[in-house]
């Protein structure tokens, strides 16, 4: 702020930031840098008692995000880092008003982001990493991973500064380059002694313990947290061991800021339990927050456990757990209703005009919710259920639509297939791309239509791939990918038509493997505000044993219960899953329906967050996938308006914002 606004600030009675350099890529800033270490210092917290001195060290105005990576929207902040008693802090602060380039429909969206990524006082003992981007072409920006495995959204510097911010983080903190890629910086203290034991289990870049008055700052997705259930008294000494860096990289090809290795998070069970606090602070509830889906209203469906956990909330390390487990957990209040046979071949001739038009859709998308589809007709009918096809579609006109989105598949493949061997010493990134597909799309040789060395269904599993790849670049391929796409080949037996119906399903789960995790963190984020809805004993449980981060769902979540069921049974809850019948989000009540069924078990053996992450990867095949989908169909019944609501916008299997500037926000695009 200028010395003018911050004059007008005093003069309205709020406390007046401090007047600041606003430093500028100075290409001999790094040199420099300890010139202008010297910032004005203000005091903060005029009211209390003892008033907290600050020096803010570096200041950068017009870093901006972009909530979501459809959206046309973007809000820009002010990014500080600050020295308080002894310790770095990062914080952003959007900036007033909506940005300019918002459209007016949109723009009420934005504001709802203003809050949910407001960052307050972030501790840099609590960062894991930072991952800096220079493209040729564009804005530079950074992704700030952290020791949780979160990681905040890309921020962008519309006016340069990111030397700067590395020059002033050199000065404050233990800051070293990767050696599996260069453009991560890792952020930690080698010399503590707990850094060096986690050493030994082979978890690089382990952020170092936080000292009280880190704990004592706020750190917001949903507004600051509560002062009663974060303060001062919270456990230290511990550190976080999540993140999808969990072991070593052999290959440059695994990004960590973008493949969420299925592999590593099977890894977590191995991990020792340290401290999740910041991380668990991000899902806590508090009076003050501005998050999605706060609700006054709590559906109870067990009365004596709620009765013993109601506005309970025992800090972590004060936390008591019952020594006996609760009683069995009753049904909803609302029963699921039973499941019906699948569509049959005349129930599906009947829903047809004679030109094939489907003449009832939401008739439709019911039958197949409440019974799925006889494999026969899976061809046909799941094209409709992905987006391939428009329900008001004739014969002719799908028949065309066939031909003509085979030729462009075919023109697609033939971008890569027609790289020489020459080229591809050349193509550092398609070459890794192409050694990643090969390695994962041997997931599914255990059915028969992909086991073998030599099957050509796994070649073309493989080309469909790499030609997504081409056609959408800038997602490219992530670990996770051949799993949604082997069920859809092995339906459609079609090379070009599994691509497309495998790209319209991308349009709606892409954002799972977004490099910025956006995607991820907004669907754990709307379970854990189910859950709270939901069941609060479970809720509250979690809470006091810090797993409100609901990492243990990851796997559920990501690949929507793919290694959890049978691969009939998976082609059967996808299916449901796309009616999209009572809810886009059906999945996440799936989710919330099956931690409800186990609730006896979790509570009553006490499990801390590494047994319950054992305990769920354990319960692939043990899960009873039609009563999974009653539970989950009664507690959305239940859940209404108030459940809808816990979900933000946007939130993925939602279809994406479109723009003028089509789904996808490049990067050397200047808005």
């Amino acid at each position: 702020m200028r010395g003018g606004d911050a004059g007008a600030a005093a003069e309205a009675g709020s406390p007046r930031s401090p007047d600041l350099y606003d430093l500028s890529d100075d290409s001999d800033y790094a040199a420099a840098a300890s010139d202008h270490t010297a910032m004005r210092t203000d005091l903060v917290d005029r009211g209390s008692d003892e008033t907290a001195r600050i020096d803010v060290v570096y200041e950068k105005e017009r870093v901006t995000i972009h909530p979501t990576q459809y959206g046309s929207g973007r809000i820009s902040g002010k990014l500080r880092l600050f020295l308080q008693q002894g310790s770095l802090f990062l914080s952003w602060e959007p900036n007033e008003g909506a940005d300019s380039l918002s459209t007016s429909s949109f723009g009420v969206e934005i504001e709802k982001y203003r809050n949910l990524y407001t960052i307050k006082a972030l501790p840099l003992s609590d960062v894991r990493f930072i991952r800096k981007h220079t493209p040729t072409f564009g804005l530079d920006y950074i992704i700030i991973v952290l020791s949780s495995g979160l990681a905040f959204p890309p921020f962008y510097f519309y006016n340069g500064g990111i030397r700067e911010l590395f020059a002033t983080l050199k000065q404050h903190v233990f800051i070293i380059r990767s050696d599996d890629d260069p453009n991560v910086f890792l952020v930690n203290d080698f010399q503590d002694p707990l850094q060096k034991s986690l050493s030994s289990l082979e978890l690089p870049g382990v952020a170092t313990v936080a000292n009280a008055m880190s704990r004592q700052n706020s750190l917001s997705f949903t507004g600051s947290v509560d002062e009663t259930r974060h303060g001062a008294d919270e456990r230290l000494g511990e550190a976080s061991s999540m993140s999808q860096y969990g072991s070593k990289q052999k290959h440059k090809s695994n990004d960590p800021g973008r493949d969420l290795s299925i592999q590593v998070l099977e890894k977590f069970s191995l991990v020792t339990k340290f401290a999740r606090d910041t991380t668990s602070s991000l899902f806590r509830d508090n009076s003050g927050a501005h998050g999605y889906g706060r609700q006054q209203h709590e559906y109870v469906f067990d009365n004596k456990a709620s009765d013993k956990y109601k506005n309970q909330y025992v800090a972590p390390e004060k936390a008591s757990i019952p020594s006996a487990p609760l009683e069995s957990d009753p049904l909803p209040l609302v029963w699921g209703k039973q499941r019906d046979c699948p569509l049959s071949v005349a129930e599906w001739t009947a829903f047809l005009d004679p030109e094939g038009r489907v003449m009832d859709s939401k008739a439709l998308r019911k039958k197949v919710f409440y019974g799925g589809v006889e494999h026969v007709l899976r061809k046909e009918v799941w094209k409709f259920l992905l987006g391939y096809h428009e329900y008001d579609s004739t014969y002719a006109e799908r028949e065309y639509l066939a031909a003509m989105k085979r030729a462009e598949y075919e023109a697609i493949k033939s971008q890569w297939k027609s790289i020489s061997a020459t080229q591809a010493k050349r193509f550092t990134k398609f070459r890794e791309r192409k050694g990643l597909i090969d390695k994962d799309v041997r997931t599914d040789r255990s059915v028969p239509y992909y086991e073998g060395d030599d099957n050509q269904n796994v070649v073309v599993l493989r080309d469909i791939l790499l030609t997504y790849s081409f056609y959408n670049f800038d997602l490219g391929y992530c670990q996770g990918m051949s799993d949604f796409l082997a069920p859809i080949l092995y339906v459609m037996e079609d090379e070009s038509e599994s691509f497309w119906c495998f790209a319209s399903l991308m349009e709606r789960l892409g954002a799972n493997f977004n490099r910025d995790q956006n995607g991820m963190h907004a669907q754990l984020l709307a379970l854990s505000k189910l859950v709270e809805l939901l069941d609060p004993p479970l809720h509250n449980y979690f809470r006091q044993n810090d797993c409100l981060n609901y990492f243990f769902c990851f796997r559920w979540v990501l690949i929507q219960f793919k290694r959890e069921f049978s691969f009939d049974q998976v082609m059967l809850l996808w299916e449901v899953l796309w009616t999209h019948y009572l809810s886009e989000h059906f999945h996440l009540y799936l989710c919330v329906a099956i931690l409800k069924r186990y609730r006896q078990r979790i509570i009553g053996e006490q499990m801390d967050f590494d047994t319950l992450l054992k305990f769920i990867n354990e319960l692939s095949g043990q899960i009873n996938l039609d009563r999974a989908i009653q539970d989950a169909e009664a507690l959305c019944t239940i859940a209404g308006e108030n459940g809808a609501s816990c979900i933000p916008p946007g939130t993925p299997p939602s279809m994406p914002i479109e723009t003028d500037g089509g789904l996808y926000v490049q990067e050397d695009e200047v808005l």
